[in-house]
């Protein structure tokens, strides 16, 4: 039904119907009914007719008449009933869930209405699973669960700012309009009031549904405090204006909560109102290699950031799998748990992560560091861009990561993180070689030194390579090429004449030193 998974619990999160709800169902039916013996068990995936078995199923809820129960039937236990007739009490199996009704209705009639309401049931569980996928999963939350609650809801967060309310009853209180951010709000009169109330400072610590009265609204609200750990995150609430507020709804909004606390566990609630939008903004930005300046702003003031921090930009992808939205829903909320103030989102296959270094004084290293054990556990490799120092250059610190992942998977290092830094000059390289063959790119200098050795069986090639390796360095030089320090001077004397470059100017070096580098990637 749902492969929603709970680490916490070590199942599946699914959704079962209950006998309260089926008593709901035969209520709003007109049915008179009664309930016996709890019916609060989540359990029931399907409806039966009962014809006497021996071996009934736990999860099914069977339906019969009086006259049909036999002797079987009231040996059953932890069995789930519903009876059509005059029952009494003392017939009822001590050890199930019954309910009895004493209208004259059809057992085909009635099987088919609560198998309607199971798949109904069943279908809403799977809404929510694509919701949290969505653009904007908390308004497809809500509008999912409106039609098995019946009311209007919304979401709000623990500063009484409202984060869902698609769509909103005239009936319903009227939102407010914060000055400071724009954004909608309970109305402060009415917070005030909440505040001074026992009944609503009592509910503020509950983790099970709560049943708010009338009194400052007009209208019952069922409500479930949302929570991450012990912090408090905010509410879902459903307003009694349209439909009575049943006892099964209890049950329904309970595991709505669950859902939602399962997916913040790895991200705070607000994240699931407006950070969808960041992600869109920001995996537009990387696609375009560019920034709208006042986009950008909107989200800095959002993520508490100022746009001339210190940020990197980072690019995961896996060496196995490739990425799906459930694997990689997962992942996310895992580095963001492990990054202090790092927002990743899924893009092109891969992950990729935007740090703040500024906001908690870190580094690119720190930040990485933080990483290895969940990227070693799996098998992932990241690419890390340059240290940037405007958050508007983020996308092309975003092309440095990906850059960064390219070339180190072609080194065959080792490692599984990948500095830009580190290949810059490979890239810059690449980069020019796309106008220019490398080969008409190297100083002639070198080739120059390769006709002088083939003819004179020399090694001022070699030799020259090893002394602007190592800096000019005399000593180090002949050490590393086991010869006397007078026959090193005499090579470099000969080296100046064949080559007539100036070997105490910094720029021919560097020219010099480029060009053996090029000439190794035209070999390899």
């Amino acid at each position: 039904m749902s492969d929603l998974y709970s680490e916490s619990r070590g199942s599946l999160l699914a959704f079962f119907m209950n006998m309260r709800l089926i008593a709901d169902v035969m209520e709003r039916c007109m049915l008179h009914m009664e309930l016996y013996f709890g019916g609060a068990d989540n359990k029931i995936q399907g409806a039966r007719l009962y014809v006497g078995q021996n071996e009934l199923n736990p999860s099914y809820v069977y339906i019969l008449t009086t006259n049909q129960a036999d002797r079987s039937f009231y040996e059953q236990k932890n069995q789930s009933f519903v009876i059509i007739g005059k029952t009494p009490v003392e017939n009822i199996p001590e050890d199930c869930d019954v309910i009895v009704t004493d209208n004259a209705i059809e057992e085909i009639w009635l099987l088919e209405k609560l198998q309607d309401e199971i798949e109904k049931y069943r279908l809403w569980d799977w809404k929510l699973q694509m919701a949290l996928t969505s653009e904007n999963p908390l308004d497809e939350i809500l509008l999912a669960s409106m039609e098995i609650l019946r009311n209007p809801m919304f979401i709000h967060d623990s500063n009484f700012f409202i984060l869902s309310d698609p769509r909103h009853s005239p009936h319903m209180t009227r939102w407010e309009k914060d000055k400071r951010t724009n954004k909608d709000m309970v109305p402060v009169n009415l917070i005030n009031d909440f505040r001074t109330d026992e009944e609503y400072i009592k509910g503020l610590k509950s983790k099970k549904p709560v049943l708010f009265p009338a009194d400052q609204t007009g209208y019952r609200i069922l409500y479930r405090n949302l929570w991450n750990g012990e912090r408090y995150e905010g509410r879902i609430l459903v307003d009694e204006v349209q439909n009575t507020i049943q006892p099964g709804d209890f049950s329904v909004i309970e595991y709505l909560g669950q859902v939602m606390e399962l997916f913040i566990q790895q991200r705070h609630l607000v994240w699931l109102s407006i950070g969808n939008d960041v992600e869109k903004f920001l995996q537009d930005c990387m696609r375009k290699n560019a920034m709208d300046d006042r986009q950008a702003a909107s989200y800095l003031q959002f993520l508490h950031w100022n746009r001339y921090d210190r940020y990197i930009c980072l690019r995961v992808e896996s060496e196995q799998i490739a990425f799906n939205l459930i694997s990689s829903g997962a992942l996310l909320g895992r580095i963001e748990n492990q990054v202090q103030s790092g927002k990743a989102f899924y893009m092109d296959n891969g992950i990729v992560v935007v740090v703040n270094l500024s906001y908690h004084h870190s580094t690119a290293a720190q930040t990485i560091s933080t990483l290895a054990v969940l990227m070693r556990e799996g098998l992932l490799k990241i690419g890390i861009s340059s240290e940037i120092r405007d958050f508007m250059l983020l996308p092309k610190a975003y092309k440095q990561a990906r850059i960064a992942l390219n070339f180190g998977r072609l080194s065959n290092s080792m490692y599984w993180y990948y500095y830009f830094d580190d290949f810059m000059l490979e890239y810059m390289v690449e980069c020019a070689s796309k106008e220019i063959p490398l080969n008409m790119l190297c100083a002639d200098a070198l080739e120059k030194l390769r006709r002088y050795d083939a003819e004179n069986n020399a090694e001022l090639y070699h030799t020259l390579e090893v002394y602007l390796k190592l800096e000019k360095n005399v000593l180090r030089t002949s050490k590393e090429l086991f010869i006397h320090r007078s026959t090193l001077s005499y090579r470099l004397d000969r080296i100046q004449k064949v080559i007539n470059v100036d070997l105490d100017d910094p720029k021919e070096r560097l020219k010099l030193e480029i060009s053996y580098f090029m000439e190794k990637g035209i070999q390899d």
